[in-house]
């Protein structure tokens, strides 16, 4: 197998079914699936294990408890070998030329690490929705030029969901355990290589009331999805940015291109420091 897709999920039945439908309808059929389900308590096992009986590049495992999002994302990754690798929701829609789009501009760019679609955003119902994306382009040949965007970004980061080269993610940290880690992220990869975005729109993002995105005012919430316990790293914000630091600062870039960066990344704690601030207070 060429790519591997891991899906993480936890009590997904509502949208499971017709994402997994999606991934197996794909043009480039060269890929494994498998779905690491999170203690879930709705009919999330017995929609996976119907798909695992069906299809066999699908593997469906069921934790004992749950492990938290960023968890069971990683150990996702760390469970294949294969030369590429995707997460997947289980609440999105990949177009049936997602993969094969992704994968062709890989193949064709040497320099890039990650390869992406651009972005429709549905409701519940499938409808679409008034929601741009700006996207996470970068072809910029300097890595501190594409690790200093990262650090002011704080638009959508549907860039994470697509095909990466696993030797490019087994150098990272992986998804931190808290919201807002893909920042951080898509920061290691960034200074790696270059993101390419596909010119079609093979990805469909779905806002519905259990997406995360519609839980960003609630930090109890999103602690608990994100570590599987209450109330736990309630200082997202810092946590990002420390991310970014230690980044840096393990990066092979000359002394004076990490100066600048940490130049770069103090103006982004300054233009959100209300935010931060409000952490401290515990008001976030």
């Amino acid at each position: 197998m060429r790519l591997t897709i891991g899906l993480p999920v936890f009590n997904g039945d509502a949208f499971l079914e017709p994402t997994v439908r999606a991934l197996l309808a794909q043009t480039f059929g060269d890929f494994e699936l498998l779905i690491s389900d999170n203690a879930s308590t709705d009919h999330t096992e017995m929609i996976g294990r119907k798909f695992a009986a069906m299809d066999p590049r699908v593997r469906y495992h069921r934790n004992d408890s749950n492990i938290g999002l960023a968890r069971n994302f990683n150990q996702l990754f760390e469970s294949t070998s294969s030369e590429l690798f995707k997460w997947a929701t289980s609440d999105d829609l990949c177009l049936p030329g997602y993969l094969e789009g992704c994968i062709t501009t890989l193949d064709q760019s040497p320099d890039a690490v990650l390869a992406y679609p651009k972005t429709r955003f549905i409701d519940a119902a499938g409808a679409d929705l008034d929601v741009t994306d700006p996207g996470w382009d970068l072809r910029d040949p300097a890595p501190e030029a594409r690790l200093a965007f990262v650090f002011t970004a704080g638009h959508w980061v549907n860039s994470v969901l697509g095909v990466i080269r696993r030797s490019a993610l087994a150098r990272t940290r992986l998804m931190p355990a808290y919201p807002g880690g893909d920042y951080a992220l898509l920061g290691e990869l960034a200074l790696q290589g270059t993101f390419r975005e596909t010119s079609d729109i093979h990805f469909c993002r779905r806002l519905h009331r259990g997406a995360t995105s519609q839980h960003a005012a609630d930090p109890d919430w999103l602690a608990n999805y994100f570590r599987g316990a209450p109330r736990t790293n309630r200082h997202p914000g810092w946590r990002r940015h420390l991310d970014h630091a230690r980044t840096i600062i393990r990066s092979d870039l000359p002394a004076a291109t990490k100066l600048w960066l940490f130049k770069a990344l103090m103006a982004a704690m300054r233009r959100r420091r209300r935010q931060l601030w409000l952490e401290l207070r515990g008001a976030r």
